[in-house]
Parts: C-alpha cells; sequence; structure tokens
C-alpha cells in the first residue's frame, strides 16, 4: 500500500450535529462522483451545524482542518447559507501530488455574495473551463505556518469546492466530464451504514501522538486502529450509545489474524466500563478485513468531548 507523504499526518474535527433523532443522510452521490480514484483520506459528515456546542467527530488531514476553517470565514458574510453534507479529501495516487487536500459540500451557497466580500478582502477571481474561481492565499493568521493557494468553485449555487488548486481542479474536471462515482469508493462505503452521521474513509496514514492520546481516552481499540501499515474506515452513529464501527483492511490473512488478536485482547474487554469489542473477521477474496464496532456509553462519549474540544486538537505544528 501506498504510504502518505512524510508530512501527512491525522487531524480531528469536532463538529455540532444536528439532533440524533433526525434521519443521517446517505453520502450525496454529487459529492462522491467528484472525488478522484485512489484519494488517500475520504471522511464525510452529514447535517454539520457550524456554530454551538460539539456534538460528533471525524479525522482527516492537519491541511483539512485548516481548509474547513478558512471556508467558514470566507463564506460567513452568506447569511442564506446551507451545509447539508461536508466531505474532507486528501492525498492522490499520484505521488508527485500527494500534498493535494479540500472540501466539498452540498446545500445552498450565494456565490455573488461571497465572492464579493472575499475580493474586498483581498482574494482574486479565475476561471477555469469556463468556470469562475475565487483564489485564496494564506490568510493573515497563517503566514509562515501554512503556503497553499486554494480555489473555491461554487457549482449551480448548490455544490461548493474549496482546495488545493490541482484538486478543485481535477474535482471541476469530473464535473464537466459527468464522471460517475469511483467503484471502489463506493465499495468502502457500502460496507458502513447507511445512518452514520460521521465517517472516515483512510489510507496509510500517519497520526501524531496527540490524536492517539485523545482516541485512546475514549477507548483504546480507536487508538489502535490508526496506527501506520493498514487502510481503516470507521463510521459512526449517535444514539442513546455512540456505536464506532471499524474495518482494517490487511495486505494478508495473516496480518488480518495479528490484528484481530490484538483487538480481541484489547484491555476494554468488559474491565471498561461504558464500552465494549465486538470484532470479527473476512479472510476470504483478494482482501482481508477485520470489522468490529465500539459501543460507549453516552454519558461516557460527552465526558470525552468536554475533555477534548480543546483548540491544540487541530495544531498545525503536530
Amino acid at each position: 500500500m501506498k504510504r502518505f507523504h512524510a508530512n501527512r499526518a491525522l487531524a480531528m474535527l469536532l463538529f455540532l450535529l444536528v439532533p440524533a433523532a433526525m434521519t443521517w443522510a446517505s453520502p450525496d452521490p454529487r459529492l462522491l462522483s467528484l472525488v478522484p480514484p485512489g484519494t488517500q483520506i475520504v471522511a464525510g459528515v452529514s447535517n454539520p451545524m457550524l456554530h454551538g456546542r460539539t456534538g460528533g467527530f471525524l479525522l482527516m488531514s492537519n491541511e483539512d482542518v485548516v481548509d474547513h476553517h478558512d471556508f467558514i470565514s470566507i463564506v460567513g458574510v452568506d447569511d442564506s447559507l446551507i451545509i447539508d453534507q461536508m466531505l474532507f479529501v486528501a492525498g492522490g495516487s499520484d505521488t508527485s501530488k500527494s500534498g493535494e487536500h479540500g472540501l466539498l459540500m452540498s446545500g445552498h451557497f450565494d456565490q455573488q455574495r461571497i465572492f464579493k466580500a472575499a475580493l474586498e478582502n483581498g482574494a482574486s477571481v479565475s476561471e477555469f473551463r469556463g468556470i469562475r474561481v475565487l483564489v485564496q492565499r494564506p490568510l493573515g493568521r497563517e503566514i509562515g505556518t501554512f503556503k497553499d493557494v486554494r480555489w473555491l468553485a461554487l457549482i449551480d449555487s448548490t455544490v461548493a469546492l474549496f482546495g488545493t488548486i490541482s484538486s478543485v481542479q481535477q474535482e471541476l474536471d469530473r464535473h464537466l466530464a459527468g464522471s460517475a462515482v469511483d467503484p471502489s469508493l463506493m465499495q468502502r462505503l457500502a460496507r458502513l451504514r447507511r445512518d452514520d452521521a460521521t465517517w472516515s474513509l483512510l489510507g496509510a496514514v500517519k497520526p501524531n501522538d496527540q490524536i492517539k492520546h485523545v482516541l485512546g481516552s475514549l477507548d483504546p481499540t480507536l487508538s489502535d486502529l490508526v496506527q501506520d501499515g493498514d487502510s481503516v474506515q470507521f463510521g459512526v452513529r449517535y444514539g442513546k450509545k455512540v456505536e464506532v464501527e471499524y474495518e482494517i483492511t490487511s495486505p494478508s490473512s495473516a496480518s488480518a489474524q495479528a490484528n484481530a488478536n490484538s483487538l480481541t485482547h484489547s484491555p476494554i474487554g468488559g474491565n471498561r466500563k461504558g464500552s465494549y469489542l465486538l470484532p470479527h473477521q473476512d479472510l476470504t477474496g483478494d482482501s482481508a478485513f477485520v470489522r468490529g464496532v465500539v459501543k460507549v456509553a453516552m454519558t461516557r462519549y460527552e465526558a470525552w468531548l468536554v475533555e477534548v474540544a480543546q483548540p491544540a486538537i487541530s495544531d498545525q505544528g503536530q
């Protein structure tokens, strides 16, 4: 499996989610169809709210966290703004473009108002294949720590693309070509539950110690899931309990067996109040999978959110 660029690391982003009683939407096929094949991190959230108390989390690259914060700053002028779904993407099959990253969003976006305000604040406008794009250089608070120039493209007021130039160009190319969703992406998503509020598909990424500690403080198993070497995906469902369903893809049955044994003998097995692990294996076919569910009591989860809801979680220096 191709390993991410050495400087690529996982970061955590916390969201306020709409009440759990609402129906979570399946990933928007319009957004999924724009994700290029081979993208190393794809993470999604349904019905995110922009302000208030945090209720959910997912993992993405450090750069995606910056993109999210900057996008919210840029579109804050739009009082008609609606965001239904967000996808966070990073990395790709082309190793020469390992620094690519960005956001894809569905909802409602007032292009005229957003572009006008951004231009007044120092952005510029360009064009790509007949589509106007906003050119956003690093914001003042990022000088010296973040250097990527990014594009913002709004399609029919219902889709927003914000990220590095190459990333947005690839997504616009797929939009104009009417590309279908990458089959491998669809296969991975099909193994997640339709009512997951947040989900993450991770390649061979490099988690920093802080992320491993934060996940491990919720449940030791979750820290194990983001170790180097295997691709991992997980979806999170919020109800009376928080359920984190995970799948580890291993290059061989032997590796899958080792992962299964490690997770089965996790210290949470009945000894950690409020959580438990249900692992099982699928060693058939060309790939070997280990799947399981970590269930955490809502009271423990809410206490964990209070503990980890600190700005340092998304520190760019990690």
